[in-house]
């Protein structure tokens, strides 16, 4: 007879284990939703990144075909239109207090402070100077790059920390 129970709680738990283990791997899948909110951050840094490096690859060509005059101008005008954006970011952060429109007005200002200095660099570098915009336009897609690994990373590690019941366990 006592046999019959041991094999039984046996049964039993492996019956739980298994109960247990489909469960976790349930809640190691992210639902369609949460990975279409991932997806459209992810989105969003792509089209920055890409606006952004438009902007400096346009900002490359133009240098090599219009006037000095002219191009520095260009340069000193989308300088102060980048700057006066990303006061508008970094003033519409402080009224809705969002930490990723602050992001965004830093983002804009330093493309601005690039920009800025890109009129000294002009006449400093004029033999180099497409080198150093390419240079700029790869570091930018590098930081845009990680930044999107970094979202993906911590909007993950935020969804299994919220599907994690160990914390509301430990309280009870």
């Amino acid at each position: 007879m006592a046999k019959r129970t041991e094999k039984e709680l046996k049964k039993m738990q492996e019956e739980n284990i298994q109960k247990f283990d489909e469960e976790m791997r349930k809640n190691r899948k992210i639902p369609k939703e949460y990975k279409k909110k991932i997806n459209k951050q992810i989105m969003l840094n792509i089209l920055i990144l890409l606006a952004m490096a438009i902007y400096l690859i346009c900002l490359n060509v133009s240098s090599l075909y219009l006037e000095t005059k002219v191009y520095l101008k260009r340069l000193k005008v989308f300088s102060i239109v980048l700057a006066i954006i990303s006061v508008i970011y970094f003033e519409l952060s402080y009224k809705k207090d969002n930490e990723k429109l602050f992001l965004y007005g830093v983002e804009v200002l330093s493309l601005a402070i690039v920009t800025l200095f890109s009129v000294y660099g002009y006449y400093i570098y004029f033999n180099s100077f497409n080198k150093i915009l390419i240079i700029i336009t790869v570091i930018f897609v590098v930081y845009y790059l990680i930044k999107t690994l970094v979202i993906r990373s911590r909007m993950k590690k935020k969804y299994y920390e919220e599907q994690n019941d160990i914390s509301d366990i430990v309280r009870k």
